[in-house]
This record gives structure tokens, sequence and C-alpha cells, in this order.
């Protein structure tokens, strides 16, 4: 993205999500996240850096094919922070062909939208989610081969 630095500046971000009129969900998401942190030895893992270097940490704990746990850490604005939050609160409880569908129109329907020059993080936030489950499968599939090469 053209001008877009690691540099993140809140009170611009701030700035930027009133003038666009975006409401309580978005703040609620973006100054008190849920989920964050991390999961230990977790079943799905991914961490994919946007195109404008920002990136989320992204811990799922996966039981029979459903998520029951979903953990993130943010690095990037505030944009980045809310747009995991509201990801992890979809993706907990779905099962893993319902959290694959997680697109970043939903996303943005959670948080009531993003400022245009932000989009690109619920993008971001729905492939990481997409990267930690096909990590899952490949570590699953990658088990069950293994105990028949001994």
């Amino acid at each position: 993205m053209e001008g877009h630095s690691h540099q993140h500046d809140p009170e611009k971000d701030m700035q930027e999500a009133l003038e666009e009129g975006l409401g309580e969900n978005f703040f609620n998401h973006a100054l008190t996240p849920s989920n964050i942190g991390t999961l230990p030895n977790p079943d799905g893992f991914a961490m994919p850096k946007g195109a404008c270097g920002d990136f989320i940490e992204l811990y799922l704990r996966i039981e029979g094919d459903r998520i029951i746990d979903a953990r993130f850490i943010p690095q990037g604005c505030m944009n980045t922070t809310a747009s995991g939050s509201a990801l992890t609160e979809l993706a907990k409880g779905a099962t893993l062909a319902e959290a694959a569908e997680i697109s970043a129109e939903k996303i943005m329907d959670v948080l009531g939208g993003l400022p245009k020059d932000h989009r690109h993080c619920a993008v971001l936030a729905a492939a990481t989610l997409k990267a930690a489950i096909r990590d899952y499968v490949k570590k699953k599939n990658g088990d069950w081969k293994s105990a028949y090469r001994k």
C-alpha cells in the first residue's frame, strides 16, 4: 500500500474511524479486544504478513472438527486488532468448514465496517484463519501418515 508503513499512529487511526462513523462494535473490538493471547501447543497456528506489514498471530484449539478456542496477538494498527478480535469471536464454536467460510465481509459486518484504507485488515484476518486451518489439517494428516511408516 502506498504510504502505509509500520509506524502506526493511533490518534490518526481513531480520527479515521470517527470520521467514517464507525460505531460501538468497532471501538469495543479495537480498544478492548476479545481473545488476546496465545495457546500453548496450538492445533493450528498461522502468522501471514499483510501487504501493509501488519500481522496477526492466530492460535486455534480444535476438537473433532470444531474450533473450541481461538487466541490472537495483533501486530499493527487498531483496525488489525479489531479485525483479529472479531475473527476469533466468529471462529470460536465454528466447525472447520464454517470457519473456512469466514470472509473479510463477515468480519467487517461484526465491526460495523472499517475505514476504507484499512479494509485490508479484515482480509488479512480472514486469510490468517484459513492459513491456521491449513496448518491444522497438514499436522493432522502428517501424524496419520507417520503412524503407517514405522
